[in-house]
């Protein structure tokens, strides 16, 4: 939905925009999804302290001010997102339905060695939602507080999961706000992955082997439907 860039957790960081809904004009963040998102990222510790806090940041708009987005729109995030050969796309949101033109691209994306995480959804324990199902898109589930997972969290084709309950982080105003869910969650992840990458994990096949190695097993032992491979961690080694 767009990032406040002008937030204090911001200042310091680099920034490249896309609008893929209106491509001549500049991006607001009239929803806040993408601002929260953004926090959890990158956010520099003026009051709370992003996962990778040296991230550089694409801001896509896909989402307009009601949280709501069109495929072909989010089809010309990610294109633009090769053209950009970023190492990560963060796709916190996801649709019920399979659509040709959306797992095209991510293919595409995911050919072009690029590192895809997606929400698993907010599904109540059903389906995972697209693209966090398609093979090769980490899928990420949501924990709460007591590492248990939510129960909204989708259940299925989980790779991974992250906190995603009563999550701090930034608002749209310039202040700070709590957060819940998946995407949320996802964002983590996300997070985490732009460690790995800040040390010397540059590939797609490494990024995976790497991130089954710094994982936390919960629930049932091993690979689970809930939990996946387990919760993602930075431990002080990479990061």
């Amino acid at each position: 939905s767009g990032i406040n860039k002008s937030h204090k957790e911001f200042k310091d960081l680099t920034f490249y925009e896309y609008n893929a809904i209106k491509p001549k004009k500049a991006i607001e963040d009239e929803y806040g999804h993408g601002t929260a998102i953004a926090g959890i990222i990158a956010a520099t510790g003026e009051e709370i302290k992003g996962i990778s806090q040296y991230a550089i940041i694409y801001d896509v708009k896909v989402l307009n001010k009601n949280g709501k987005g069109k495929v072909e729109d989010v089809v010309k995030g990610i294109k633009w997102c090769i053209e950009q050969k970023v190492n990560i796309i963060n796709i916190s949101f996801g649709f019920g339905k399979d659509y040709d033109e959306l797992r095209n691209v991510i293919k595409s994306a995911l050919d072009n060695n690029i590192t895809i995480t997606a929400a698993s959804g907010n599904t109540l324990g059903l389906t995972v939602e697209y693209p966090a199902k398609y093979d090769g898109v980490l899928s990420i589930s949501s924990l709460n507080e007591k590492l248990k997972i939510d129960p909204i969290s989708a259940k299925g084709k989980i790779d991974f999961s992250a906190p995603g309950v009563n999550i701090k982080t930034t608002d749209i105003h310039g202040g700070y706000t709590k957060v819940k869910g998946t995407s949320f969650a996802t964002a983590f992840a996300t997070g985490a992955i732009g460690c790995l990458y800040s040390k010397k994990y540059k590939s797609k096949e490494n990024v995976h082997q790497t991130l089954k190695k710094n994982t936390v097993d919960l629930g049932k032992l091993g690979y689970d439907r809930e939990y996946g491979n387990g919760m993602i961690i930075c431990n002080k080694g990479e990061n």
